[in-house]
């Protein structure tokens, strides 16, 4: 009876988590409250709080479940172009820029919650600490690939003149705009077939000397 009181409340859990995607999906994170999650779910609010403290603690959850890639991008990124001798930072970083779409070409609800994060999520009111966690997450990504960055010039394979910071802001830049191109809802044709060829150009004319 335990074990089967366990499988019904973790089904629960992933019914309310499943639900709360369509919903932000569809209304926005700001705009949705956790009663149109529950009637959405055909559950109670009651049932919202007892698996989840608040709004923010769902979305955090629903966040866990996708394996968003980054942090391991930029970690298997920092080992091939700090630890390896002789290896090529900037194809590192080229390897790094292109994981997130990866993750969301197969994975059809990284691509749902890439799109909640891209363009419907407010950082007003309840939500206010997601906007102090998004500027950090963004500080650390941008001073990560600086020092790759710093790696290539190191190497000489970044153009003379280009500052890593710049190198660094300039791809984080396109890795965003290409996120949100490939996250419209209104687009009429397919941009992902355009992510590599604008990564490659970027990073083409980053690099200078030995190629």
């Amino acid at each position: 009876m335990v074990r089967r009181t366990k499988q019904d409340a973790e089904a629960t859990r992933e019914r309310l988590l499943d639900t709360a995607e369509q919903v932000f999906l569809a209304r926005g994170l700001s705009r949705a409250s956790l009663q149109d999650i529950a009637e959405a779910a055909g559950l109670t609010r009651g049932a919202i709080y007892w698996h989840f403290a608040d709004k923010l603690a769902l979305f955090d959850a629903m966040m866990a479940r996708v394996d968003l890639p980054m942090e391991q991008a930029l970690a298997t990124a920092e080992a091939r172009a700090l630890q390896q001798p002789g290896a090529d930072p900037l194809q590192a970083l080229r390897a790094l820029a292109l994981e997130p779409f990866a993750l969301m070409r197969n994975d059809p609800r990284a691509r749902r919650v890439f799109t909640i994060l891209m363009h419907r999520t407010e950082f007003v009111g309840e939500l206010a600490p997601l906007a102090q966690r998004n500027e950090g997450a963004v500080s650390d990504c941008v001073q990560r690939m600086q020092r790759l960055f710093q790696a290539a010039q190191q190497a000489g394979t970044l153009a003379a003149g280009v500052s890593p910071q710049s190198a660094a802001t300039a791809l984080l830049a396109l890795i965003d705009g290409l996120l949100r191109l490939c996250t419209r809802q209104d687009q009429s044709a397919e941009p992902m077939a355009d992510v590599a060829p604008a990564i490659d150009a970027l990073l083409a004319g980053l690099r200078g000397g030995k190629r």
